[in-house]
């Protein structure tokens, strides 16, 4: 059950939303708990035992560490979790008709970061319900943002559900609606151009498809949090507008680039003792990030490549002078380009299919595009580039209320994107696959 699917827009969502808002206030961690076992058990029985165990056990850790904070106790729960994560990934290599549970890479991090949160004093441990809930809040189970106990549960204790926010609703369809036509009119377009394509309009077009997908999914995620009074952070940021590879990272992924630096980079030592010990951190930290995704040598490799490209920015001098437009724009290309051709790494289904691909782009022809997909591509140049993303659209970090014409915009995507899943069959978020 998709997001964007009939399913889930038409009566999962009313339903949990009437029942929700029908409900007293002291009801609806408990029925949002149980709608959230209900969205994961629609996937798999058996992987929403294997949560439920995975929440149960981390509870118990948690207890055990918040009673005598011993290292030991949480070195054997970090252990305990990546265990599965390990097994699962690198099953589905040996074994092709595995299936990888879903959001396990998420709910693993989400526990870990939770463990040593709990462990350096930074949060104090509530009861089960509110821990169940922080870890299987639907919107934002499957894909993330990767989301700190503090940042649900002040949320959860400050009342907030009790109070119905017009406002906030009026931004979550908003941005909702925005990240469905993201999905269907835009990132399922651009991996059909991909699919179809190769050398650099296929690289092109999966940076594209990629882009649009992860964007949607973390819009809707976000709105669909906001339609029950919560707040998620920030995960997507137009990071196509980066002019170097340490601004990409902010602003794609955002929260799981903070874990790979609070959790991996700075333990590891950060940029604490001399250069030698910042470049190697730097490495590990985001081919670890790349084994996350995939434990294919492929992903090990887009990693790594990615932290070698993050060596080289902090090595060069940096300036930005908004003077010279130009160069800052150059720069924004280049780090595009970049991206795009790591990207194939990310998508091949081996090192050997990624250099073969490779060689594509020194022997294409340009006239071997048709006049549509070079449109289609530019279209794709100009949203990226030129528009306001949707962040920036709904005013999302304001209490500003919208504007009416707002609610007009966001119905006209809305009845697009509808149309569209009419006809075509809804596709998978990329990033459901880790």
């Amino acid at each position: 059950m998709f997001f964007n699917s009939y399913q889930f827009l038409f009566i999962f969502l009313p339903i949990v939303l009437i029942g929700f808002w029908s409900l007293k206030s002291k009801y609806r961690v408990g029925f949002l708990i149980i709608s959230s076992i209900i969205f994961y058990a629609v996937w798999s029985w058996l992987h929403l035992v294997i949560l439920l165990s995975s929440i149960t056990i981390n509870f118990w850790f948690a207890k055990k560490i918040s009673s005598n904070y011993n290292r030991n106790w949480l070195i054997f729960a970090i252990i305990i979790n990546l265990l599965p994560l390990i097994y699962f990934k690198y099953s589905l290599g040996v074994n092709e008709s595995m299936v990888l549970p879903l959001a396990i890479s998420f709910y693993t991090f989400q526990q870990i970061a939770f463990l040593i949160d709990l462990y350096q004093k930074r949060i104090i441990l509530d009861g089960f319900i509110k821990y169940i809930f922080f870890v299987m809040f639907f919107p934002q189970l499957v894909a993330g943002p990767i989301v700190h106990y503090n940042q649900l549960i002040s949320q959860v204790n400050s009342g907030i559900l009790s109070r119905l926010n017009i406002e906030l609703i009026e931004k979550g369809i908003l941005i909702f609606s925005i990240g469905l036509f993201k999905k269907v009119a835009l990132a399922d377009t651009f991996f059909i151009i991909s699919n179809s394509q190769d050398s650099w309009a296929g690289v092109f077009a999966y940076s594209f498809g990629i882009y649009f997908d992860f964007s949607a999914y973390s819009d809707m995620a976000i709105g669909l949090a906001m339609l029950f009074g919560i707040i998620l952070p920030i995960n997507f940021n137009s990071p196509y507008k980066a002019d170097n590879l340490v601004e990409f990272w902010r602003r794609w992924h955002i929260t799981l680039s903070e874990f790979l630096k609070y959790y991996i980079y700075i333990p590891l030592g950060g940029n604490r003792n001399g250069k030698g010990r910042e470049v190697a951190s730097l490495i590990l930290t985001m081919s670890i990030g790349g084994v996350w995704h995939g434990a294919g040598w492929n992903f090990l490799l887009w990693g790594t490549a990615h932290g070698i490209f993050l060596v080289i920015v902090h090595i060069l001098p940096s300036s930005k002078d908004k003077d010279y437009f130009i160069l800052n724009i150059l720069k924004i290309v280049v780090t595009f380009i970049t991206v795009s051709l790591l990207w194939v790494l990310f998508f091949s289904h081996s090192i050997n299919e990624a250099f073969e691909y490779y060689k594509t782009l020194f022997t294409f022809d340009f006239k071997m595009i048709s006049p549509k997909i070079i449109i289609e591509l530019l279209i794709g140049f100009i949203i990226i580039w030129v528009m306001p993303n949707s962040i920036e659209i709904s005013r999302y970090e304001t209490a500003e209320r919208l504007k009416w014409y707002y609610g007009v915009y966001g119905a006209i995507l809305m009845f697009i994107s509808l149309k569209i899943m009419a006809v075509v069959p809804s596709n998978s978020f990329v990033y459901f696959n880790f």
